[in-house]
């Protein structure tokens, strides 16, 4: 099943740091470029849906 495969792959690619190794590979490149721009900040914040997957669209 492609939902579980996929878990699997993000989960390993977790344990692994390849999140954090891309991210600051990217910041990098960024500054590199002069396309950074410090005075923007994008806040997230992650919720776990208790009891399953949400409201149905209409």
């Amino acid at each position: 099943m492609l939902g579980r495969t996929a878990g699997r792959r993000l989960r390993a690619w977790e344990e692994a740091g390849i999140w954090n190794r891309l991210h600051a590979d990217l910041l990098r490149l960024l500054r590199q470029a002069d396309k950074l721009d410090p005075s923007v900040a994008v806040g997230t914040v992650i919720v776990r849906a208790f009891g399953g997957r949400g409201p149905e669209p209409d």
